[in-house]
This record gives C-alpha cells, structure tokens and sequence, in this order.
C-alpha cells in the first residue's frame, strides 16, 4: 500500500474531535474497544502519562497543521528515544499504525459530523471504495456503489475505516442525485458475524464479535458516539436553561378523544434495585443499551440515548428513579403514546422540539414513566426519565402533536 501522507489542510471537526479526547493509559491495543476510542487517546503499550502527552503532541500537530509520515517518524524516534518507550513491533511497522489509524479515524469522525450537518438535504450514503490501494479486501470492493439511508443501521459496524489501512469512504447523495444518476438505494447485506479471539501476542487476549470483512476493533462508526453524547449533554444544558417555554401547538388528548386516563400496563420485568452511584447508574443503562450510546426507533422517530449523560441526570436529580430504569426498553419499544411538541419562547423568539413519550405501569400503586428527548442538531437526544404517579400532572405533559397513540392493555 502506498505511504498515506495528510498535508492538506484539516477541517474544523477532525480537530474538535480529537481534542476532546481524553489520554489513557494501555498496556495492549485492545484494553478498550470500538467506540471507546470516540473519548480517549490511546497509543498501545503507552502506559505513562509524558510518553502519552508527547504522542498525544504529535498526532495534534500532524491533524491541526498536516504532518507526513516520513515527518512523524522522526517525531516518533525522538519520543521512544526521550522515554526509552519499548515498543513491540518494527519501527517502520509501528510509527504506521500509528500514524495512520489516528488520521484516518478522526478523520471519519468528522466527516461523519459532515454528513450529519447535511443529512436533512443529503439523506443517502453511498460506500466508496479507494482504487489506489493495492491490495483490495473482496467484501470492500463487494460493497462499492452500495448506497443506503444514512441511518439505515448497517453503517453502525461498516462506516469506513474498515479496517488496517482502509481507505474506503462515504459519499452523500441526495433524491436529486439518485434521480439524475440514474441511481437506486440499496439493501443492506446480511451480517456475517464471526467470534475472533485477538491480543494473543499483547498479553490481553479477548474473544469478540466482528463483521467479516471488518478487522476486529474497526466495527463501529468513529465518531457517533462523541456526536451524540454532544448531543446528549446539549439536551440537558437546554432543558436546565430558565426559559419559559410555551407549546406553539396546543392540542390535548380530549381534541383527539384520547382516554384522559392514562391505562396501567403489567410491568414486562421487576423493577431494579436502587442506585445511589453515578457509576452503578451508568453501567446499569449501559447494560440496558448494549453499549454507551443507543438510537432507539419510536414509531419512527430516532431517538437516542447516552447511559453516562442520562445516569448522571439521573442520579442528581433523584435517584429514587433508578429502580425503574429496567423499563426503560418497553417504554422506547412499545410506549403507549409519543408527543411531539413544538415550543417557543415569547421574550426570545427561540424555538425548541422536544418529544415526550409515555406509559403507565400497574407497579407501587401505578406510576406513569416519562421519557423526555429534546432536538439538537435534528437529533431527538433523551435526557431525562422520571416517575410519578400523578395522574394530573402526566396529562399536562400530553399536548403538542400526537406522534403515536396506542390502545390500552
């Protein structure tokens, strides 16, 4: 493969991605996994903090000011020279990885906010395969001209880098586009997940679940997780801001003939234990999602969830609602009704959505759960949960549009 040389000038976003990272500590490239990498700065085997801040220096300047590889080596020798660093690998092999892997994700991070930025005009991706590489993966050609929605879930595993040296990209389209070029959106292929064991060699072997035609460590989008946890605490600073919102559309579920009784359904699990930890909260979420970072389909609207910015909302605001955190999936699965509610602010002007979505469960003498997610940057991005028994004031949250109404149990 051709040395890979970034001396044009960066974009905004790589660099506002990069910079939000945080340094940690390794001793093996795979002590964190996938999207992990949206919020930490790693270098395997660098496990002390000036080794770290030096490398962290270098990739900075190679993404802020554009570095060549030949560039960064000598960069590279005098950091394993000034700490003495015992790298494994050949040096050539190793200053590659390095190089390489972190332009090239940060990269995709900020091409991925990008394509957010324009997805409302730009709704299709279409999968790109680089012709100058030398030695083409099968599944990477397979999957060149492969146009899907943009949120069609298949390029939560295969948005590119895809791999060691990947050089695949996205191109978005629009339905003018298509209709031009003649084009068709495609059908995603089917996943074929294989169990690979990795780290063999690093001392941290570790069993994991990969796409083919993915390396192990590439299945996921880079930069999504950072985005939406953008997102996430965005949606927390609004709600908190002292601004009177009022409803721009006021219909209520009498105008509807909507029971103004909220049904009680059996709750579909136990209720959990009560959690008085940020931590314990978090991992408990996490557990709930798979994950750090979930995009639920509530009858159509994406709505997402960060676990670390909604248990810490959570727990500071009342950890009395941890218990009926376990309910959570039911309610963005199955709830019974979806508001969709358009707001504004008479002194400002500003205008805000926000979606409530809500269920009844025949638990502790019947509680409504409401699920709050707030729109930032077209992403409808939960912040809050919270129970009440309060017939009432449930029913005041239950105006705006009705996205979704179910029948009772």
């Amino acid at each position: 493969m051709p040395d890979v040389n970034y001396g044009s000038l960066p974009f905004a976003e790589q660099i506002a991605f990069f910079r939000r990272k945080l340094n940690l500590l390794t001793n093996a490239w795979t002590d964190i996994w996938n999207q992990a990498h949206d919020h930490a700065f790693v270098v395997a085997g660098a496990n002390r903090d000036d080794l770290l801040a030096d490398f962290r220096a270098a990739i900075d300047k190679i993404i802020s000011q554009g570095m060549t590889l030949q560039q960064f080596r000598k960069e590279f020798d005098r950091i394993v020279a000034t700490h003495g660093w015992d790298y494994n690998g050949g040096r050539n092999w190793r200053s590659r990885v390095i190089y390489e892997t972190n332009l090239r994700t940060s990269y995709a991070a900020g091409r991925y906010a990008q394509l957010q930025a324009v997805k409302r005009f730009r709704p299709f991706w279409k999968y790109v395969h680089c012709d100058s590489v030398q030695h083409p993966r099968p599944l990477h050609l397979a999957w060149n001209g492969l146009i899907l929605h943009a949120d069609d879930p298949w390029w939560n595993a295969h948005f590119p880098p895809n791999g060691w040296g990947c050089q695949c990209s996205i191109q978005a389209l629009s339905q003018d586009d298509l209709d031009r070029k003649g084009l068709q959106v495609g059908i995603a292929p089917p996943e074929d997940l294989q169990m690979v064991t990795i780290g063999q060699r690093g001392g941290s072997p570790r069993t994991v679940e990969v796409p083919a035609g993915v390396d192990p460590g590439f299945g996921y989008t880079p930069g999504k997780d950072a985005w939406l946890r953008e997102r996430a605490i965005a949606a927390i600073e609004d709600a908190a801001a002292p601004t009177k919102w009022e409803p721009l559309v006021q219909t209520t579920p009498a105008d509807l003939g909507r029971p103004a009784i909220i049904p009680m359904f059996p709750a579909p699990v136990p209720l959990g234990p009560m959690l008085t930890s940020v931590d314990d909260t978090v991992a408990a979420i996490e557990e709930l999602l798979d994950g750090p970072t979930r995009v639920f389909d509530v009858h159509g609207l994406p709505v997402a969830v960060d676990a670390k910015v909604l248990g810490a909302h959570i727990v500071e605001k009342d950890f009395n609602r941890t218990p009926y955190l376990p309910l959570l999936l039911d309610l963005l699965n199955d709830p019974w009704e979806v508001w969709y509610a358009l707001e504004t602010d008479p002194a400002s002007g500003a205008t805000r959505i926000r979606a409530r979505i809500i269920k009844a469960y025949d638990v502790r003498d019947g509680r409504i759960l409401l699920f709050v997610a707030n729109e930032v940057d077209g992403v409808l991005t939960g912040w809050t949960l919270f129970q009440n028994a309060n017939q009432k004031y449930m029913n005041a949250q239950r105006q705006g549009v009705l996205w979704f109404g179910g029948d009772g149990p």
